[in-house]
């Protein structure tokens, strides 16, 4: 791995833990507003944990009654495949927090946008910076919430499309990891091309080859982790995107010029929203914590001279970041 990703790495993964801190210090959400918000997270977040618990529970149990009632004889394979039924889809079903924890971000649009963007004014406050008024410039919060309040449907069903599109991509690589002789190779080539598309070539050949050691469940875990890993810095960082009316492209070019303090600061707040029962709480402060890792990586020159008229940034991408 690269010199400059390993610093990257560190990096990202620094500031994410100083973002967390700097949400816990900050003042201004302590208001009732931002309190009421990080309650209704919680509560989510031990709703979806317990609904989703009992999704799995109570078919199970039920079927294993009815084998207890009617089965005659040894039932001891009825209960293993019964088993290891439950562990297939406890496996699955614990990844359903982590898609909702996403969904938030078009059906929680508002009280998201305003930690960003209350951290973000906090950090002008401190550090003497006109990151607010810089992107104030291109939309003011007004403009930003009137046009989410439009755009919540088409944006939903645009998000519904994209999970179903990798549901149906994973069951593909589900399927062909239980073929003979090629099986074994399908899930080490999709790590290694998600690592490639999050942090570049070489990174994404070693993470293959160190997938052919690891066990099977281990591999999958960690595909897992990586393609929500970058979705989750995708929807994190919409608050920015969405003021600085970035195309797909840009986008794209934008994410590039800063892709290992992204991968880094992404690993720490994906291990925020997977925690049992807080996964939502995390959520909202990995999205105040966006804000302060935004303002290391972009200048507030740089959120200036974009132009949104599809000439892109202006100032050199990463310009922070040497």
């Amino acid at each position: 791995m690269a010199r400059w990703t390993v610093h990257g790495l560190q990096r990202g993964a620094k500031e994410a833990l100083q973002g967390i801190r700097l949400v816990l210090v900050n003042p201004h959400l302590r208001q009732q507003k931002f309190l009421r918000i990080f309650i209704h997270l919680a509560v989510l977040s031990v709703v979806l944990l317990v609904i989703t618990h009992l999704l799995v529970t109570i078919p199970l149990r039920f079927a294993k009654a009815l084998v207890f009632v009617f089965a005659s004889g040894d039932t001891t394979r009825v209960d293993q495949l019964l088993e290891s039924t439950r562990s297939a889809i406890r496996d699955l079903v614990s990844y359903v927090p982590v898609v909702a924890l996403l969904f938030m971000r078009y059906a929680y649009r508002k009280p998201l946008d305003d930690l960003f963007m209350e951290t973000i004014r906090y950090i002008d406050e401190t550090n003497k910076t006109t990151y607010t008024a810089a992107l104030s410039q291109h939309a003011d919060d007004k403009k930003i919430h009137t046009n989410n309040k439009k755009k919540v449907w088409p944006s939903i069903k645009v998000y519904l499309l994209r999970t179903w599109k990798k549901v149906r991509l994973g069951l593909v690589v589900f399927l062909l990891s239980l073929l003979p002789v090629v099986g074994q190779f399908v899930f080490p080539l999709a790590g290694a091309y998600t690592t490639w598309k999050s942090l570049g070539n070489t990174q994404g050949v070693a993470v293959g080859i160190s997938f052919f050691f690891l066990p099977r469940w281990a591999t999958l875990i960690l595909v897992r982790s990586l393609i929500g890993m970058r979705t989750l810095m995708r929807e994190l960082l919409e608050p920015y995107f969405a003021r600085m009316h970035f195309s797909h492209k840009e986008k794209l070019k934008w994410f590039s010029g800063r892709k290992d303090v992204l991968f880094g600061f992404s690993a720490i707040a994906y291990l925020l929203i997977r925690v049992p029962f807080v996964g939502f709480v995390g959520y909202g402060v990995a999205q105040a914590a966006a804000a302060y890792m935004l303002t290391t990586v972009v200048s507030v020159e740089e959120v200036v001279k974009h132009s949104p008229d599809g000439d892109g940034e202006k100032s050199k991408v990463g310009s922070k970041l040497d």
